[in-house]
């Protein structure tokens, strides 16, 4: 249930622009080298093979940002780890609107982000 909460606070039906001058986004260009390579690597984290969940993580011990995958909503969790963005990629989430074409839904999840509680 948790993690549908925080998946479902992450969207809006408003576009959010992400302020590019915000410590978050500059956060992402030192741990992932640009805005492109983090996107690419969350939406091809999503995009895996199975069922389960794509999730931006801060360590705190190392002080970076990274993505990871699930596929359990109870399992393999990172310790002490705060989740910063999560996308469902559990077939509910997309094959009503869909269908097989997880890619379509992925772009249109980071269409709906609401940045301003992704930063918050």
């Amino acid at each position: 249930m948790r993690l549908h909460e925080y998946y479902f606070e992450n969207m809006t039906k408003n576009e959010v622009e992400l302020n590019k001058d915000s410590a978050f986004y500059k956060k992402i260009h030192e741990d992932f080298g640009s805005w492109e390579n983090w996107e690419k690597d969350f939406k091809s984290t999503g995009a895996m093979r199975g069922i389960g969940w794509a999730i931006l993580y801060y360590d705190p011990v190392a002080k970076k940002l990274f993505n990871t995958w699930i596929n359990e909503r109870d399992v393999g969790h990172l310790s002490a780890c705060p989740i910063i963005l999560i996308m469902d990629v559990f077939e509910h989430a997309f094959m009503i609107d869909y269908g097989l074409k997880r890619a379509d839904y992925i772009e249109a999840f980071f269409n709906a982000i609401d940045w301003s509680i992704v930063i918050s």
